[in-house]
């Protein structure tokens, strides 16, 4: 059986909380055509997250993505990552 495998249109940036007190998903500013170029923005989006709520941020790679963390003082910590849009379509 041959399945359709569609490679993805682009990418978004898309931060959540992880652990501690809830709050709604911050999606990145626009789509993105590569990894690579989302990865300006995941990076972007976690130093705002630091400031914002005050606290550490740093970079991580998981599985040849980059992934950013936000651990701030209210006792949240954030990820930010990137999402294909043909993953996002998977997940509805």
């Amino acid at each position: 059986m041959n399945t359709l495998t569609l490679d993805p249109i682009g990418y978004i940036v898309v931060a959540e909380v992880a652990c501690g007190p809830q709050a709604e998903p911050i999606l990145g500013k626009g789509l993105f055509c590569s990894i690579d170029c989302a990865a300006h923005e995941v990076r972007d989006l976690a130093v705002a997250l630091g400031l914002l709520e005050r606290g550490a941020t740093f970079l991580a790679r998981h599985e040849g993505r980059p992934v950013g963390i936000a651990v701030t003082r209210g006792g949240r910590m954030w990820t930010v990552e990137v999402h294909s849009t043909h993953e996002l379509a998977n997940n509805s």
